[in-house]
């Protein structure tokens, strides 16, 4: 029994030790300039970092001069459009029960609108109602006639929006009648618009971009864009040298190679992006996202005009923060690209609401290879001989306790 004992305890060692992994190891490494005082910083990312990073982005880490890890936050400075509802002046509701509700509204700008905005208490009731215009608020005219205002509910707030839309309108005021017959009327808090506003992104220039063109007699003009390493454009600027006047359709494409019956390889081109490249515009500016590549095609439909003369092809990438607290007394350094890391847990990401908006820039370094990047320490996880020998010692060991179980209980 004993002896049994103990073979179960070897077997389960060498179950162990086989299911171990190698240590998680980074191809390249970037330094963190000194800090001139303690507090969060934003440490800019090169694209030369950001290129080499894995698909999801998951295998960064900062460490100090002992080699802890140091929590931090990856933000993005991409472009925003952002949404805020405007509320109009209501100079006038009446509420005529069993009847219908009326609402009179002002537009002092006469701003040309094609649409309002209700902001209603949730409800389940369906109504009609119509719209009419006037520059006075004595004549009406007939704008929409039949609207169906469908139920509205929403499961985060007690009230929703409904959007009517309607022809282009430029009158002073605006009259919603709604017809409250056969329900009681509808709560709407407000009426208004909506107003799109943008945030333009801000983007660094990715260095070392190359293009070579090549016409071809099928009347495209394939360009080939090629990046130094690994890179992450999320947006190329294209000029044209001649002719002056244009008119082409363009799409930006990778080259892809797709696999056959009896090892026969057949390329192809997948789009990333369509898009027109026209002379009323002196740059063209192609965004994309979520790319990784070392090389990109810019494919021109020619037609039976002469080809395009590209003057410049240029590639940036949306800048780009770690958001970490620093100290002036330590070293940091960046470790990146590791295809197997899975993205960090940190507790800082509750509390990125408390992190001030404004915080100073460092920009790191540009990377450099690990020394022992890619040559790893010959050890038990790396030789496959020596991890086929324990399998095969754990199987030995496992049919011979098994043996020895099946005798003792045939015995008793």
């Amino acid at each position: 029994m004993q002896r049994r004992t103990r073979l179960l305890k070897l077997t389960a060692c060498l179950l162990v030790l086989w299911q171990g992994s190698p240590a998680q190891d980074f191809q390249f490494r970037a330094e963190v300039p000194a800090v001139p005082q303690p507090g969060y910083y934003r440490i800019l990312l090169l694209p030369s970092v950001l290129g080499r990073l894995n698909a999801a982005q998951t295998d960064l880490r900062l460490y100090d001069d002992k080699n802890r890890e140091i929590p931090y936050l990856l933000t993005k400075n991409q472009p925003v459009q952002q949404t805020q509802f405007k509320a109009y002046e209501l100079i006038g509701k009446t509420i005529t029960p069993r009847v219908a509700t009326t609402l009179v509204l002002r537009n002092p700008a006469k701003s040309p609108i094609h649409s309002l905005g209700l902001v209603i208490k949730n409800t389940n009731v369906r109504k009609k109602a119509r719209l009419s215009g006037s520059n006075d608020a004595k004549t009406w005219y007939g704008i929409e006639d039949e609207y169906e205002l469908e139920p509205v509910a929403s499961s985060a707030t007690t009230s929703e929006a409904k959007i009517l839309d309607f022809p282009l309108s430029d009158y002073e005021y605006y009259q919603l009648e709604i017809n409250d017959s056969l329900s009681a009327p509808l709560n709407i808090l407000q009426v208004g618009y909506y107003t799109a506003t943008a945030r333009a992104g801000q983007y660094a220039e990715i260095s070392g971009v190359s293009f070579a063109q090549r016409d071809s007699s099928n009347r495209k003009s394939y360009v080939h864009i090629r990046f130094p390493t690994l890179a992450r454009p999320d947006k190329l600027m294209i000029s044209v040298k001649a002719p002056s006047q244009y008119r082409r359709s363009a799409e930006l494409a990778q080259r892809r190679v797709r696999k056959r019956k009896r090892a026969v390889s057949s390329p192809f081109f997948e789009t990333v992006q369509g898009f027109e490249l026209n002379s009323k515009d002196s740059l063209h500016p192609v965004y994309v996202s979520d790319l990784q590549t070392r090389d990109l095609y810019l494919i021109i439909e020619n037609q039976d005009n002469a080809p395009l003369a590209l003057e410049t092809v240029k590639a940036y990438q949306a800048v780009t923060y770690a958001l970490a607290e620093l100290k002036p007394d330590q070293a940091y350094h960046l470790s990146f690209a590791n295809p197997s890391v899975g993205r960090p847990v940190y507790d800082l990401v509750y509390f990125k609401d408390k992190i001030p908006a404004n915080l100073p820039i460092v920009q790191v370094r540009e990377p450099v290879a690990t020394p022992t990047a890619g040559v790893a320490p010959p050890s038990f996880f790396t030789n496959r001989w020596l991890i086929w020998g324990a399998l095969g010692v754990v199987i030995v060991l496992l049919s011979f306790l098994s043996y020895r179980m099946v005798n003792e209980m045939k015995s008793r």
